[in-house]
């Protein structure tokens, strides 16, 4: 084997410039694939940051009988309690849920962290202990005990300066005191991102079994697979099914990683595409490469067939070869590496601030080099395997005649290397039509019209505690309270308070319309988007009431329940007809014991349509209808401010007003609506922007890779062509002769890549917004594209071919 090394050496380095080709166009291709895989394994493979992880797992409930994708629901805390005393094959299991957390105290401003409400025993449960301080007890949970809190790392430092004294200290947790009584490590922000956590106190309402509000962690015992954990988690819902029918009749109990549980959906199907759009590019570098092969091994077939002659088997030389390729293969690899160090570094700092879960950590480990040493070798079979079988074939009797040509040979490596032309050019279509799909997506959105002017527009969000403010009468105060304030301050045009800022959607709600027949079926009454704002709203947002009115300060109290509609709206509901006056209700689906029942409300005025950004997989909504706050005062909202100071300056005016009704309301999430747009499609503009830099990748690849099978040709039928031409072959005919053979691989590559190109729609559909998986104009253009730049690649040896001289074709 050393030797055949050595003799792989001497090879390629004989040829440096196909060489050099060789190792570029392979680095591409596995230089991408490391990138990919690496963002791959960190975000669907690595498990938690915690000693044996793997045998950690979410749980949770799913109505039967199941369909769909398998998703772990919320569980009550009785179903853990009762999942926890009667499960074997688990040696824990603990509740928690992510929650938004107020926190305030007397070093400094309020702020709001993401934070989680976890059962006592969950951090020991994933093996961490607290950096200082204690970790929760069952005492803290008891009643009258004093609430605690333990705080996060980069909390702890950011907020306290990492004193060490911080041990006791009180805060203000959603404006209750609680003592703080630990700091974590850092690294650690389960479930996902939290800053802090509270004990999760027994109530009544954690007693309901429909209160199922909750995540549960659960660690396997030593040695038990998934099936069979989920096998007795199944019994034990089943058991709890025929024990309390009335809440956990046709509930069953399944289990996931946490990676599926928080990456699973569109987030799973987006980097399972990315892996395919990168592998279609080393394949199209392998077919590349395999045809310079090729050629190289037609120049190589005297010396293959002296070695032949001298005894050497035909495995012997298939072997050599095949060490040529893998040697090139890991060359190839070696420069692939600093490609994905680069694109690991790039993507990485491309997403640092969209929220991904703490665990999340974008860096090679052993899974990705033994990945990255799999590719190189593999690729080396994968494009050596072909040009060694095809030389090895070689009639050594006809080449060691003097001036045999090896004609067969050469026929048939023309097949060969024409058919990887057509698997190049079918793979470039679909991996361009891939890209084409999410880039048409983003520009959707990119040049959306939100339908309002979004000049010194800003928002910023405030969330009211349900601990301070549990009733609706305390709510609306607090809004009645702030409102006015917002609009005097100095230099503001105008200011408002919503749920949903215009063009990002809101909450939907089904409805009912007076005098209409009511559907049987949920699911076929009407659906409308609802926004809950204040009176100030329409003139912010610049939305003109076109008929009727606005909101004034007394609508939403009772007996002023009404509502501002849209012409969409209208268009739907009451095409014809005058809907001023008309009334809708929104009922609940399942009433609730103990709530009033939904009131009617009369529409008073109608506004134009403002279109909501484009969501894959959403239902378009029946219009949308505005609701005045003082009739469903909101616990989280938005505060729109219109103002042509600088935004420092009105954000730091309105967090003065807030905490002028509330020292301890924090203002959070600040920012003007076109940074509001730039950060609802980021996904959009980095995955379109990786898919597009992959399929540019494949359509350089798969052009060169045409030309240099062109021109190849074209040089090996020289002497074929000086015959024509000296036989009276006009130019025109020799270009034709030369173009007919391109095209036919264009037409037939093109064909199949069309088909693999709408199974890749199909499969991507989930992930598009505002087009349709077979957009016309997505594949009429890329197909044109790639026709345009593979018949150029075809014309420039066509045009040679037609200049030779037959003269000195013949004599060479």
């Amino acid at each position: 084997m050393l030797h055949d090394v050595r003799a792989a050496v001497r090879a390629i380095l004989k040829d440096r410039w196909l060489t050099a080709a060789s190792v570029f166009a392979l680095a591409l291709g596995i230089g991408v694939n490391a990138t990919v895989f690496t963002l791959v394994n960190a975000v669907l493979i690595r498990g938690l940051p915690f000693q044996d992880s793997d045998s950690l797992y979410v749980l949770g409930t799913r109505r039967l009988p199941a369909e769909g994708p398998v998703r772990a629901g919320g569980a009550s805390y009785q179903e853990l309690e009762d999942w926890r005393s009667q499960a074997r094959l688990f040696t824990d299991m603990a509740a928690f849920t992510q929650s938004s957390m107020n926190i305030a105290d007397d070093l400094a401003m309020p702020e709001q962290q993401n934070g989680a409400r976890v059962s006592e025993n969950l951090f020991r449960l994933l093996g961490q202990r607290p950096l200082l301080g204690r970790d929760f007890s069952a005492a803290d949970g008891q009643k009258g005990a004093q609430p605690v809190v333990i705080l996060g790392n980069a909390l702890w430092k950011n907020r306290y300066g990492a004193d060490p004294n911080v041990l006791g200290k009180a805060i203000r947790v959603n404006g209750e005191p609680a003592a703080i009584i630990a700091v974590m490590p850092p690294g650690v922000k389960f479930p996902t991102r939290a800053e802090i956590w509270t004990q999760i106190i027994p109530t009544t309402e954690t007693s309901k079994r429909s209160n199922r509000g909750y995540s549960i962690a659960g660690r396997t015992g030593a040695g038990v697979s998934r099936v069979e954990a989920q096998t007795e988690l199944s019994g034990l819902a089943a058991r709890l099914a025929s024990e309390y029918p009335e809440t956990n009749k046709d509930v069953g109990a399944v289990m996931q990683t946490f990676n599926e549980r928080f990456n699973g959906g569109e987030i799973r199907t987006v980097f399972l595409a990315m892996q395919g759009a990168v592998a279609f590019v080393l394949l199209i570098a392998c077919a590349n490469v395999a045809n310079l092969q090729l050629s190289r091994s037609i120049r190589r077939a005297r010396e293959i067939a002296v070695r032949v002659a001298l005894g050497a088997t035909r495995w012997r030389v298939v072997r050599q070869l095949l060490v040529e390729s893998v040697l090139l293969g890991c060359l190839g690899g070696a420069l692939g590496l600093l490609i994905a160090v680069g694109g690991v570094r790039a993507f990485d700092a491309a997403v640092a601030d969209v929220g991904k879960p703490y665990w999340i950590v974008f860096t090679m480990d052993y899974v990705v080099f033994a990945f990255l040493g799999g590719v190189c070798v593999l690729t080396g079979i994968l494009f050596g395997i072909v040009p060694a079988l095809q030389i090895s074939k070689t009639n050594v009797n006809e080449l060691l005649k003097e001036g045999g040509r090896g004609n067969t040979g050469s026929r048939r490596a023309r097949w060969l290397s024409g058919t990887m032309v057509v698997v190049e050019l079918a793979l470039t279509l679909v991996l361009l039509v891939g890209a084409g799909l999410m880039v048409r997506s983003f520009m959707k959105l990119y040049t959306a019209d939100l339908g309002i002017p979004t000049e010194h527009l800003m928002t910023m969000r405030i969330a009211l505690p349900s601990t301070k403010y549990p009733t609706a009468e305390q709510r609306m105060a607090f809004y009645d309270r702030l409102s006015p304030k917002l609009g005097a301050i100095a230099g503001t045009e105008a200011a408002s308070i919503t749920t949903g800022v215009p063009g990002f959607g809101g909450g939907r709600r089904r409805m009912e319309l007076e005098g209409r027949t009511v559907p049987s079926k949920w699911e076929d009454r009407p659906e409308v988007v609802a926004t809950v704002v204040s009176p100030g709203f329409f003139r912010t947002t610049a939305i003109n009431v076109l008929r009727g009115r606005g909101f004034t300060e007394t609508d939403g109290t009772p007996g002023s329940e009404v509502l501002v509609v849209d012409q969409q709206f209208v268009a739907r509901h009451f095409a014809g007809e005058d809907p001023l006056g008309r009334r809708v209700k929104f009922p609940a689906r399942e009433p609730v014991t103990g709530q009033p029942a939904p009131v009617w409300r009369t529409i008073v005025g109608i506004t134009r349509t403002v279109e909501d950004l484009p969501e894959p997989g959403a239902t378009q909504a029946a219009g949308s209808v505005y609701v005045p706050y003082r009739q469903e005062p909101p616990s989280g909202a938005a505060l729109l401010v219109r103002s042509r100071l600088d935004p420092t300056a009105v954000m730091n005016a309105v967090r003065r007003e807030v905490q002028s009704v509330d020292p301890d309301q924090p203002v959070f999430t600040v920012q003007t609506v076109d940074q509001m747009l730039a950060q609802a499609t980021w996904p959009y503009r980095i995955f379109g922007s990786l898919f597009a830099i992959f399929a540019l990748i494949a359509l350089v690849l798969s052009a060169v890779g045409l030309y240099a099978v062109m021109a190849y040709s074209v040089t090996q039928r020289t002497p074929e062509i000086g015959v024509r031409m000296a036989l009276g072959a006009s130019r025109r005919q020799v270009s034709w002769l030369v173009m007919q053979r391109g095209l036919t691989q264009i037409g037939t590559g093109l064909a199949i890549g069309l088909a693999g190109a709408y199974g890749l729609s199909q499969v991507l559909a989930e992930l598009l917004a505002g087009i349709t998986p077979t957009d016309p104009l997505t594949f009429a253009s890329i197909t044109a594209l790639l026709s345009a730049v593979a018949a150029a690649a075809c014309l420039i040896p066509a045009r040679r071919a037609s200049r030779v001289d037959p003269l000195v074709a013949l004599r060479d």
